[in-house]
């Protein structure tokens, strides 16, 4: 298998000079380990949301309950928020291929149980919840295994343009999934959701298996579990942009992302839509930010990086608003479609951010604090359930937009390097 390079010393002066020959898409893909980081990547991401809708559809046509539509969104994040910090050191101590080929294949182990429970008629929401929390407890891996191999396998000088292009390809499935689910469920029902889910995470277990990867090179410290979990915190302590980086993250997670919980209920509630146009709805989200990740991707450069992460902070909250209040399907596809522009900008820089800003020794750490700022999304999503038990859906999502636009606005008086021209990469030795 190839090795991954190891050229990578996390550690590139600001003044450095950008290489001498143009890194782009074609280049990126044509690394073998990153290729099929890639492919797992898409694969899994593309079932995470056709589950995501499908599995939402399913529980309201059982329950008719707004709040435990919101609940699938919670089991699938919360488990970030539990083990997210917990991955990140295990990372450094345990070959990240490993932890991420394990995950692949406990995703495709569940997603046949949960197919045979739905092919034999015996499936209850509990279960639906059961499969949900299996795979979020995978996904809290996500930022300190797949995406730091990413980064370890192109070098630091090119985080930028993997991270957008693995954000491009992340929106993409944004888009693509929820149409998917819509489709899958109207035609083959739950179990066909299932059965294609495992399908798709048994190649990326596949893909996963054909990475060609190095752990890059850190020198033990000795230091048990928790002293090394508390060293990660106390080097983000010290670095003002990125607590202000991660203090954003945890505000659009929780007043921003769990709108998408209740992009269903309002499709049929409110836009009176079937299954395939709530997917068409959810998946216009995708199309925005699969375009915008691709221009952040080949056109950003890292000075531009903590004002792009902000402004589509604030742009995605904006849209949210908006949306809460269309009586229209034909102005909610747009302003769902304006969305995902301002997504992209947040979740193409949230990774690379705070993967530039780390020293190698410290990478895995930081990224898992990250995964467990992103985990905070499930209050935000108990939040909104609570209000659309009691006022509707729309309202909900109108009343959590207007709160995570105060929110921002605090979080940039507090830390006005956001919206500046900042390049956080730490000092070279």
């Amino acid at each position: 298998m190839e090795r991954a390079p190891t050229r990578d010393s996390g550690q590139t002066p600001a003044s450095a000079a950008p290489p001498e020959q143009p890194y782009g898409i074609g280049t990126l893909l044509s690394n073998r380990s990153f290729k099929y980081l890639w492919i797992a990547g898409s694969l899994s991401g593309t079932i995470r949301w056709l589950e995501t809708l499908a599995i939402a559809v399913f529980v309201l046509e059982e329950t008719n309950s707004a709040f435990l539509v919101a609940l699938t969104l919670f089991f699938r994040m919360f488990p970030m928020f539990l083990f997210g910090a917990f991955t990140g050191v295990i990372a450094d101590r345990i070959n990240r291929k490993k932890l991420m080929v394990g995950g692949m294949f406990i995703l495709t182990v569940t997603s046949v149980v949960m197919g045979v429970l739905a092919l034999t008629g015996v499936i209850e929401v509990w279960h639906a919840m059961l499969g949900i929390f299996l795979s979020g407890t995978v996904w809290s891996s996500e930022f300190p295994v797949r995406r730091t191999m990413m980064g370890e396998v192109v070098g630091m000088e090119h985080v930028g343009i993997a991270m957008g292009v693995d954000a491009a390809t992340v929106n993409f499935t944004r888009m693509i999934g929820p149409f998917l689910g819509g489709v899958l469920f109207t035609t083959l029902d739950l179990q066909g959701v299932y059965f294609v889910g495992a399908a798709f995470y048994f190649l990326a277990f596949l893909s996963a298996l054909n990475v060609g990867y190095t752990p890059t090179k850190i020198a033990s410290t000795g230091l048990g579990f928790f002293t090394t979990m508390k060293g990660g915190l106390t080097y983000i302590r010290s670095r003002r942009p990125i607590v202000g980086i991660l203090v954003v993250t945890i505000l659009v997670n929780i007043w921003g992302f769990p709108y998408t919980s209740m992009v269903a209920v309002i499709g049929k509630e409110d836009l009176h839509l079937n299954a395939i146009l709530i997917g068409v709805l959810a998946s216009s989200e995708g199309l925005g930010a699969l375009i915008a990740s691709l221009l952040i991707a080949t056109r950003a450069n890292i000075l531009q990086y903590t004002r792009i992460y902000l402004y589509g902070s604030f742009l995605f909250l904006i849209t949210i608003l908006a949306f809460s209040f269309s009586p229209w399907f034909a102005l909610s596809l747009p302003l769902v479609f304006l969305g995902g522009l301002g997504i992209a900008g947040f979740a193409t820089m949230q990774s690379t951010l705070i993967m530039i800003s780390a020293p190698p020794e410290l990478r895995s750490r930081v990224m898992g604090v990250l995964s467990v700022s992103i985990g905070t999304g499930p209050l935000g999503v108990l939040h909104l359930g609570g209000l659309a038990s009691w006022l509707g859906a729309a309202t909900a999502v109108s009343i959590i937009g207007v709160e995570g636009l105060i929110a921002l606005t605090i979080a940039v008086l507090i830390w006005p390097e956001l919206r500046r021209a900042t390049d956080i990469r730490p000092p070279a030795d």
